[in-house]
């Protein structure tokens, strides 16, 4: 350990020191920080407004093998004061999702699906029903914009924590 000025620090032995980075690297080896962590970071962060409902996760189910003609889905529900979504997330293969949505209140409104690779835009329909039939597997995150016919001038309603689909 070192102090302000780059030395060793007087209340450390050469052997407390020696310890100390023996523990230090235990704790890399079995509790090692995420190697997605920083981008993760970033990506939850991306966002250009900070006037909106952040949504909690309110459920996540597995559903049972054999549902779907045997893809691997799961359903999760988001809530705030403002907004409900629920997505069920189905296998399409080893690279990609689909992602069938519905919003409560139901409206017209502008879904975004951010990824790393970048960001698909639907419209929910009158029902709040909406689909993404080919999203990548991997980190994502999920915006919610107003009904408007100009998505640049859409204020975001409600956004999901990151998840990885």
């Amino acid at each position: 350990m070192n102090t302000a000025e780059g030395s060793s620090s007087p209340h450390l032995t050469p052997e407390d020191q020696v310890l100390a980075a023996e523990i230090a690297d235990v704790y890399r080896m079995i509790d090692p920080v995420p190697a997605t962590l920083v981008e993760r970071l970033r990506f939850a962060l991306a966002l250009e407004s900070a006037d909106f409902a952040v949504l909690r996760p309110f459920e996540e189910a597995g559903l049972p093998s054999g549902v779907r003609g045997g893809e691997d889905s799961r359903t999760i529900t988001f809530d705030s004061e403002i907004l409900t979504i629920m997505i069920s997330v189905s296998a399409r293969d080893d690279h990609a999702v689909r992602v069938d949505g519905w919003l409560a209140p139901p409206g017209e409104h502008l879904v975004e699906l951010r990824t790393g690779g970048g960001a698909q835009q639907v419209r929910a329909d009158d029902q709040g029903r909406f689909v993404l039939d080919v999203v990548p597997r991997g980190l994502s995150q999920l915006v919610v914009r107003q009904g408007l016919d100009d998505p640049a001038r859409a204020t975001i309603l409600a956004v999901t924590p990151s998840l990885i689909l």
